[in-house]
């Protein structure tokens, strides 16, 4: 082991995997699975190895999946009074939560490595890792299709585009909505939207050597409130962020018109989050790498929320808290993670001018992100909630929060709870001319 991972282990950033950087992308010895992931369990066996079996999560008749795991009890539980106990398995963030509120807990479940895709999915993965690479200072992806590109990264660029690309369904439809709370425990629904999202990347009738760069589109129709109803935003991401940024358009209903809208990107705000989380803060991060310096800092076992088909299940009045999400409603366990550190790049600006973020081993999603400010203030965390779905199979994050360690305020963004369940649809590049600029006028309310 070398003293760099020694100083890393000593500053408390890592369980590190010896010897990860140094493994060959060759994901058929045994000791890894599908998507580079250690197959095995952790030394004492808290968590369990991995063994590609999907959960039974066929959705009811309210189209919501199940909670696999709705029978067990926590194992333990962390509060401000024993932080101290379980600090190295805790982020900076969920830290701070616990010493800002009271009635903030960690309830600790069993671990469960429920993230299982198809064999698809599986085959592109073993292709990437012999054909993925990145150009033009890691802002774009070349070679990879249908799969994360890089399971067994070896910088901080490649393991963020596995996160940006990691699997999220082929065409992704549900109804959401967003939140925000005050630090007195004022809540308002600031958004009610129908999503749907098309990922021309896991086309199965697709191949590398064809592939338009379209990675995602995206379209978000608002329904409530009513003074926002009608207004609508489409957004496509590309591989190649370097030639060919974001676009984005929008529908308002009082001009009548769609526009153009190029600040649906970076540290642009969101106006439903009222300040709380930007563009770029999308399931704690998306957009291009420009703007930061990423190193990969190793990986380490910490708690995170995992396997939350139950709190999608809950009426929102039993999910939101004060200052936090109501801690009987949030399920925890012991994963490990691979931590990424985004710094801004020299000439470069955003308002988060750093970042760190935990990426699920076995999904490639970031599942809790800390952020700090100009002055070197922790000063945002978000958290990601794990829907799994054995029936696709998959396992991929979808509501999410942010939370101001400074002001109080918090936002809880893509919740299901009182809108349905998610529908996963089979790629249809027909489905795409619902995925265009005359396709949003159209479709709004005039």
């Amino acid at each position: 082991m070398n003293k760099n991972i020694r100083k890393l282990m000593a500053a408390g950033l890592a369980t590190i995997v010896a010897g990860a950087f140094a493994q060959a992308p060759n994901l058929k010895s045994g000791a890894l699975t599908p998507l580079g992931a250690e197959r095995a369990a952790n030394k004492d066996g808290s968590i369990p190895a991995w063994d590609g079996k999907p959960v039974d999560t066929k959705p009811g008749a309210d189209n919501k999946r199940p909670d696999p795991y709705a029978s067990e009890k926590p194992l333990l539980q962390i509060t401000s009074a024993n932080v101290a106990q379980y600090a190295d398995k805790l982020s900076d963030g969920t830290k701070a939560l616990l010493a800002k509120w009271p009635g903030m807990r960690i309830d600790v479940y069993p671990s469960h490595r429920s993230a299982v895709f198809s064999q698809a999915i599986y085959d592109a993965v073993a292709a990437n890792a012999t054909r993925a690479k990145l150009t033009n200072g890691g802002l774009t992806v070349e070679g990879a299709y249908g799969g994360i590109p890089f399971p067994v990264p070896k910088n901080g660029h490649e393991a963020l585009w596995n996160h940006m690309l990691s699997y999220r369904g082929q065409l992704t439809v549900f109804t959401a909505d967003k939140y925000v709370m005050t630090a007195n425990g004022d809540r308002v629904l600031t958004n009610r939207q129908r999503t749907s999202l098309a990922y021309p990347y896991y086309d199965p009738k697709g191949k590398p050597d064809g592939f338009s760069g379209e990675w995602a589109r995206a379209r978000l129709d608002v329904t409530e409130p009513p003074a926002n109803a009608g207004q609508a935003l489409m957004t496509i991401d590309y591989v190649d962020n370097y030639s060919k940024p974001k676009d984005g358009w929008q529908y308002v209903p009082g001009q009548r018109r769609v526009r153009k809208s190029p600040s649906l990107v970076y540290d642009t705000p969101d106006a439903s989050a009222a300040g709380l989380a930007n563009f770029d803060d999308v399931n704690l991060f998306i957009g291009a790498q420009d703007r930061y310096e990423v190193k990969l800092i190793g990986k380490k076992e910490i708690y995170i929320p995992y396997n939350n088909n139950g709190l999608f299940r809950k009426p929102v009045n039993a999910v939101i808290g004060k200052g936090t999400l109501n801690p009987d409603a949030v399920r925890w366990e012991l994963h490990r993670v691979w931590v990424l550190e985004a710094s801004l790049a020299n000439g470069k600006r955003n308002v988060a001018a750093k970042r760190r973020l935990y990426l699920d081993e076995d999904t490639w999603q970031a599942v809790l992100a800390d952020t700090w400010d100009a002055q070197g203030k922790l000063w945002k965390t978000g958290q990601a909630f794990t829907l799994v779905a054995g029936d696709e199979p998959s396992a991929s994050t979808l509501s999410y929060t942010w939370f101001d360690l400074l002001t109080g305020g918090w936002v809880y963004a893509a919740a299901i709870n009182e809108t349905g369940g998610v529908s996963y649809q089979d790629y249809d590049a027909k489905q795409l001319a619902k995925f265009t600029s005359s396709a949003l006028a159209s479709g709004g309310v005039r």
